[in-house]
């Protein structure tokens, strides 16, 4: 039972992977305009949904995981801090991109493009850092 939950974890987490490479992705919005703007937009909004959804997994099989092993206090509120973190500003990245998205022209772009990128690159970090804290348990 415990090798299908570190598969399920695994994968969510190459599943996530995708918040290492948003931040790159997002400096290309401002290159393109009209409709390819558009529709770029939309697809960063269905990965980050993705990557959402995925969030969850990573969440339901790591308490699952930790429930059979045991870990430092520390250790457990770290990671929980940066999951919700992560957790939070994912969502603020969501609906950055959904207002975007709320005219089908796509003007409404170039108003929540700054959000979208610091957002972007503020959940790459807490990504990184959520990947090395599981990688390096103290």
């Amino acid at each position: 039972m415990i090798q299908l939950f570190v598969f399920l974890h695994v994968l969510s987490a190459i599943m996530m992977g995708i918040y290492l490479m948003m931040p790159f992705l997002s400096m290309r919005i401002q290159v393109l305009t009209g409709h390819a703007q558009f529709g770029f937009v939309s697809v960063l909004f269905a990965l980050n949904r993705t990557g959402q959804m995925a969030l969850i997994i990573a969440l339901l099989s790591g308490g699952y995981l930790v429930s059979k092993s045991p870990h430092s206090l520390a250790w457990l509120i770290a990671t929980i801090v940066i999951f919700l973190a992560l957790g939070a500003i994912t969502g603020v990245l969501g609906g950055a991109m959904r207002k975007s998205l709320s005219e089908p022209s796509g003007s409404k772009i170039q108003e929540h493009l700054g959000k979208i990128k610091s957002m972007s690159v503020i959940s790459g970090i807490l990504f990184f850092l959520m990947v090395g804290i599981m990688m390096f348990q103290f």
